[in-house]
C-alpha cells in the first residue's frame, strides 16, 4: 500500500435553461491559472458525502446552491511520486444564489455551448459539458 497522497476532487456541470456556468481560474493558480472550466474542488474530512463535498466546493467557489445531482463520469490520475486524485465529475441544475468569483475564481459566467466552444477551456472541459446538455 502506497503511503503517497491520494485526493479526490468533485466539480459539477451546473445547468440553468441551455447555459452552463463557467469559472475562470485564478491566474495566481497553480493548475491551470487563466483557463475556463467547472466548478469544483477538494473533498474534505467534514464532508458527510461526496454530493456535500460539491454543494459546499459551489458555495464556496461561486456562491451557488445546486439540484439534481447525478454522476457523469470518474477517473483516477496517477501523479507518479506525487501521488494521485479521483477526479468525479456531476451534472447538476442551478438551485438559488447569485453567482460571483470567490475562492480562487477571477470571473464566473452562465455561458452558451457556442461560446464555451471559443474558450481556453481546462483538459476535458467540452467534452464534460456536451455529454451533459
Amino acid at each position: 500500500m502506497s503511503n503517497l497522497p491520494f485526493k479526490v476532487n468533485v466539480s459539477a456541470v451546473i445547468k440553468n435553461k441551455d447555459k452552463v456556468l463557467l469559472i475562470k481560474r485564478a491566474d495566481n493558480e497553480e493548475v491551470f491559472p487563466g483557463f475556463w472550466g467547472i466548478p469544483g474542488g477538494t473533498v474534505e474530512p467534514i464532508d458527510a458525502t461526496l454530493e456535500a463535498a460539491l454543494q459546499r466546493e459551489c458555495d464556496e467557489e461561486v456562491g451557488v446552491k445546486i439540484k439534481d445531482i447525478e454522476m457523469v463520469s470518474n477517473n483516477i490520475n496517477d501523479k507518479g511520486e506525487k501521488g494521485g486524485a479521483l477526479y468525479l465529475v456531476y451534472s447538476a441544475s442551478y438551485a438559488s444564489g447569485e453567482p460571483k468569483p470567490l475562492d480562487g475564481t477571477a470571473a464566473v459566467e452562465w455561458l452558451g455551448i457556442e461560446k464555451i466552444r471559443g474558450l481556453n477551456l481546462t483538459p476535458m472541459t467540452l467534452e464534460i459539458i456536451e455529454s451533459c446538455l
